[in-house]
């Protein structure tokens, strides 16, 4: 089976959180799977297959991903998925909008795969200034994690890409 990497960027531990439930997925398919912050700038070696993933906010992946993607970038080609978290994924109606928020890493290097996963809101974990701004947007507290669909993308991605 293949050895995974799933690198993630978070600022209030949900990025994390589906990180982890993407890597049970993937053990329970029998694949070896490291799990680790971009912050601790993991090395890409040995790995056959990367999941790349941040939380986002004002629309944007956060910086250590994105750094961790150029600093990498010769070594994920043709073998990177790359997802993120954020409340627009919650209104299917904005599915499109949430995916967009993929491109600036995309850019950077080509995925095989993209995905958008419903995130969460608790005050309590974020910056003042955040919860100020998403109190203007009139965003509560919200928990929009949705377990199955992600273990389904990563069924679906052992199935289509790591059988390769």
């Amino acid at each position: 089976m293949s050895r995974i990497l799933i690198v993630y960027s978070t600022r209030a531990g949900t990025t994390a959180h589906v990180a982890n439930l993407l890597a049970r997925e993937f053990r329970r398919l029998g694949h070896q799977v490291t799990v680790a912050s971009a912050s601790a700038q993991p090395s890409p070696e040995g790995a056959d297959f990367y999941v790349v993933g941040s939380g986002i906010l004002a629309s944007n992946w956060n910086p250590e991903a994105l750094e961790w993607l150029s600093t990498h970038a010769d070594q994920l080609r043709g073998r990177l998925a790359l997802f993120n978290v954020c409340l627009t994924a919650a209104d299917p109606s904005k599915r499109e909008d949430a995916l967009a928020y993929n491109d600036e890493a995309a850019g950077i290097v080509e995925p095989v795969a993209s995905e958008s996963f419903a995130g969460r809101f608790r005050p309590e974990r974020v910056k003042w200034w955040e919860r100020l701004m998403l109190r203007m947007l009139g965003q509560g507290v919200q928990d929009h994690i949705d377990p199955a669909a992600i273990a389904g993308w990563a069924d679906d991605l052992a199935g289509a890409r790591l059988a390769e």
